[in-house]
């Protein structure tokens, strides 16, 4: 190993100690405030939007615990690949975030293959299909359809691998043409104050992890605007 391999592995282990250690701190206070929302929502006389506002904070709580407890237990426990189905993974994200999509006026529309079984880091691919959900819905804050598809493929180009392909599109406000070649940067955001820049880069390293492509088509024609994510994951 030389010593640019070595200073790459050391940086890669100080990140994922840190990581875990930011993982650590918010886990139990996410938690006890997961409670207590709970707690407020049994105890307290609400409006019936009050219950609906209430429900989607406690919905946005339990994601950020998620996210803190499997990087937590994947700096633990450093996983290898298991075999997973693929189509199940999406859907049961896609069922988690419903009631969100519900309240904007998605409508969402699914398609999975029977046989969708993979060896996939089942964590950051979850992460991976939250991430793009949560753009696609922040795309559509009036409404809009949201599909959610994952079907067996070939690579298109290179060295044509057989896989799955997961496509998620939306018929939201799409992405400027001179953003497009930017999106996958780290740091860079089209929300503004609202957005930190972190989550597509995340998305384009973890397809890298599981040696997939990640492919972007976007536009904000009117009347034709949208954007489609298509992931293509290798057979092992």
């Amino acid at each position: 190993m030389d010593g640019r391999t070595e200073r790459r592995s050391a940086a890669s282990g100080a990140e994922g100690k840190l990581a875990a250690s930011i993982a650590h701190e918010i886990s139990n206070p996410l938690d006890a405030l997961l409670n207590l929302l709970y707690l407020l929502e049994s105890e307290a006389t609400l409006t019936v939007k009050g219950h609906h506002y209430l429900m989607l904070a406690r919905e946005e709580v339990d994601r950020v615990s998620q996210i803190a407890h499997t990087a937590l237990r994947d700096f633990r426990d450093t996983p290898c690949p298991k075999d997973t189905s693929v189509p199940r993974l999406l859907g049961a994200v896609v069922d988690f975030y419903q009631s969100r999509f519900d309240s904007q006026g998605i409508s969402v529309k699914t398609r999975y293959c029977h046989h969708g079984n993979l060896a996939v880091y089942a964590g950051p691919l979850r992460q991976v299909f939250s991430n793009l959900l949560l753009n696609a819905a922040d795309a559509m804050p009036k409404g809009g359809r949201l599909y959610a598809r994952v079907a067996a493929a070939h690579e298109w180009t290179g060295k044509e691998r057989r896989g799955l392909r997961v496509t998620l599109a939306d018929t939201g406000c799409g992405i400027p043409a001179d953003k497009l070649p930017k999106i996958l940067l780290p740091f860079f955001t089209t929300k503004g104050p609202a957005g930190n820049g972190l989550g597509l880069s995340l998305v384009k390293d973890i397809v890298q992890k599981h040696r997939g492509v990640l492919r972007i088509r976007s536009s904000t024609k009117p009347g034709r605007s949208g954007s489609v994510f298509s992931i293509f994951l290798p057979a092992a």
